[in-house]
C-alpha cells in the first residue's frame, strides 16, 4: 500500500527540510522506493540531496502542473495521461541512491522557483494527487516537504496527502505553528480528505536545556487539538542539537559522511522504521544496513527520561522500554 506523508509546520526553522532528506536516504537504504515531492522555496531538500543527482535534463514541475489548469474542481487528472505527461517532461529525476543493491530508490519531483504561481492558476486542487496516483505503482512511500507559506501550493499538497508529521523545535512560537498546521488539517478533513498526524517529532533538541522538557509537557498534557490527541502522537525519540546537520545541509551530502558518531543520526533511524512500520512496510523495517547499524550502546535522547539528569540512554534500553519484542 502507498502512503504519502506531508512534513510540514506552519513555522520555519524546524528542520522539516532536514527530515525530508534523511529520511528519503534512510527509508531507500531500506530497500524502500520512495517519492519525493519538494515545495518548500527555496528547493532545500532537492538540493540537499545534490549529491545524488545524475546529469539528466528534465522539465519544471511547475510547467507539468500548468498542464492541467482547466481541470475543474475537485476533479483529479487521469493517471495514465498523467504518467504520460510526466515521462515525456523526464520527471521524477532518478536520484543515484545508495547503496544500490538495497533495492530502494529516490525519485524527485523537484521545486522550481515559480510553483507557488503555477498553483494560483490550477482550478483544481487534486492535481498534484493525480500526479502521485500515476507515480503509485513503483513507489512505496511519499514525502512531501510543505512550503512554509500559506496559499494555493499548500491547499494543493494537502489535498495530495495521507498523513502528516510535524517536526517541531523546543521553542514556545513552534507550538503556534502547530497549532496552525493542525487547524488546516481540521479544515481539508471538513472538506472530505481524511488526512490524520502521523507523528510529531521534536527536533534540534539539547537534552541540557529545560525547554525541551517544557514543551514536551506542554504537549503531552494538551486536550484534543482539532480532533488530534497530541499526547498519543509524540514520538518518544528526539533529533539532538548537533552542528553536523546544517554542514550536511549546506554542502548536500548526509550526516554519517560529516560525523562517525551514530548517536547523531541514531532518531531518524529510530524515525525511519517507525514510518516504515506506519506504511505497512514491517519487513523493510526488521533489517539496518550501513549507518543504519547502530551499536547497542548508541545514545538516544528518550523523551520519557527528560526528568533524569541524563535523558539520553543505550539504544538497547531505549528499545527494551518502547518497543515491542516483535519489533526489536
Amino acid at each position: 500500500m502507498h502512503t504519502v506523508y506531508g512534513v510540514g509546520i506552519r513555522k520555519g526553522g524546524q528542520g522539516k527540510s532536514t527530515t525530508v532528506s534523511t529520511l528519503a536516504r534512510l527509508c531507500a537504504l531500506y530497500g524502500a522506493r520512495v517519492l519525493v515531492v519538494d515545495l518548500a522555496q527555496p528547493g532545500s531538500t532537492s538540493a540537499s540531496l545534490r549529491d545524488l543527482w545524475p546529469e539528466t535534463e528534465h522539465a519544471d514541475l511547475a510547467s507539468v502542473l500548468l498542464a492541467w489548469r482547466a481541470l475543474p474542481p475537485g476533479a483529479t487528472p487521469d493517471a495514465k495521461q498523467a504518467g504520460e505527461l510526466l515521462g515525456e517532461s523526464g520527471l521524477p529525476v532518478d536520484l543515484t541512491s545508495q547503496p544500490s543493491w538495497s533495492g530502494g530508490c529516490i525519485r524527485l519531483l523537484p521545486w522550481d522557483d515559480v510553483l507557488g504561481d503555477a498553483a494560483a492558476f490550477l482550478q483544481s486542487e487534486r492535481v498534484l494527487k493525480g500526479f502521485i496516483d500515476a507515480l503509485s505503482k513503483d513507489t512505496d512511500i511519499t514525502l512531501i516537504d510543505f512550503p512554509a507559506e500559506s496559499g494555493p501550493l499548500l491547499v494543493t499538497a494537502l489535498a495530495a496527502t495521507d498523513k502528516v508529521i510535524i517536526p517541531l523545535a523546543p521553542e514556545a512560537p513552534s507550538l503556534e505553528g502547530v497549532d496552525a498546521m493542525l487547524r488546516l488539517m481540521s479544515r481539508v478533513r471538513s472538506a472530505g480528505h481524511p488526512i490524520e498526524l502521523a507523528g510529531i517529532l521534536m527536533t534540534r533538541c539539547d537534552p541540557k536545556n529545560r525547554r525541551v522538557f517544557d514543551i514536551w509537557q506542554t504537549l503531552m498534557q494538551a486536550d484534543e487539538v482539532e480532533g488530534e490527541i497530541l499526547s498519543r502522537k509524540v514520538l518518544p525519540f528526539a533529533v539532538r542539537q548537533v552542528e553536523f546537520y546544517e554542514q550536511a545541509f549546506r554542502y548536500g551530502d548526509p550526516i554519517w559522511e560529516r560525523t562517525g558518531n551514530p548517536s547523531h543520526w541514531a532518531a531518524y533511524v529510530l524515525l525511519t522504521e517507525w514510518l516504515l512500520r506506519d506504511a505497512g512496510l514491517d519487513e523493510r523495517a526488521i533489517i539496518r544496513r550501513g549507518p543504519a547499524i547502530l551499536p547497542p550502546e548508541t545514545r538516544i535522547l528518550d523523551l520519557s527520561a527528560l526528568v533524569l539528569d541524563d535523558p539520553e540512554i543505550p539504544l538497547a534500553d531505549f528499545e527494551r522500554a518502547h518497543l515491542p519484542k516483535s519489533h526489536r
